[in-house]
């Protein structure tokens, strides 16, 4: 009764989402670290209008921007 939704991200959505925080926020994540925001950039989880998100977003790999 504590999960709302799981959703499913694909590597390559995972490593865009990495890339994205490294080049236009400085921020260095791993893949795993990148999934929540990649879920919510590719439309896999709805936002209603008005609704504040927040995507936690972990690790300190830049492996992922390197590929």
């Amino acid at each position: 009764d504590r999960v709302d939704e799981i959703v499913l991200v694909s590597d390559d959505e995972m490593r865009a989402a990495a890339k994205w925080l490294w080049f236009e926020m400085g921020l260095a994540a791993d893949l795993s670290g990148a999934a929540a925001l990649a879920a919510l950039r590719n439309g896999r989880i709805s936002i209603k209008k008005n609704e504040l998100v927040c995507a936690i977003v972990c690790g300190a790999g830049s492996d992922a921007v390197a590929t």
